[in-house]
């Protein structure tokens, strides 16, 4: 058998590249999985120290959890409720609380300016980014401090003698 005819054959680039287009499929698909498991792995942590971290329920916050919404793992947008020490607890969208730990490489940032911690206030509000921990809390790698939103304007019909 001449293996350079068969290297060449259009029979061995169609079975090479199926192979590679497959193995190509399944690493994709296995980085998917992966990064699932990690947001699902979150929330259940997040959920079952839940009690621990809020005083909430023993049986913890999503004991009836359908899998629809998951926590943001890696980060929080919202107002500084509570500061002790290294730990902030911020509330987040839709009011959820969430704990933020700081550590001595935490980058702190007020527009282009870095501040130490002791710049941050209760009812600022602060963009976190950073890793989740084995107890649902958020390692801060950094802090932004942002302008307060604007107020939204309340609702109702638009009445334009009145405006």
């Amino acid at each position: 058998m001449d293996f350079n005819k068969f290297f060449q054959s259009k029979i061995f680039k169609l079975i090479f590249f199926s192979v590679a287009g497959l193995i190509v499929f399944l690493v994709i698909f296995k980085i998917g999985t992966f990064v699932g498991y990690k947001k699902a792995s979150f929330s259940y942590q997040w959920g079952e120290n839940y009690h621990r971290n809020f005083g909430g329920p023993k049986e913890g916050f999503f004991r009836d959890f359908d899998g629809r919404d998951y926590i943001e793992a890696y980060g929080v947008f919202g107002q500084i409720i509570k500061i002790d020490g290294s730990t902030l607890v911020i509330k987040g969208q839709k009011d959820t609380e969430k704990i933020v730990l700081m550590k001595d490489d935490t980058a702190i940032k007020r527009f282009q300016e870095t501040v130490k911690s002791v710049d941050l206030k209760i009812n600022d509000f602060i963009v976190v980014v950073g890793e989740p921990n084995e107890q649902g809390q958020i390692e801060a790698k950094l802090i932004r401090i942002m302008p307060e939103p604007p107020a939204r304007a309340t609702p109702g019909p638009f009445v334009p003698w009145l405006h």
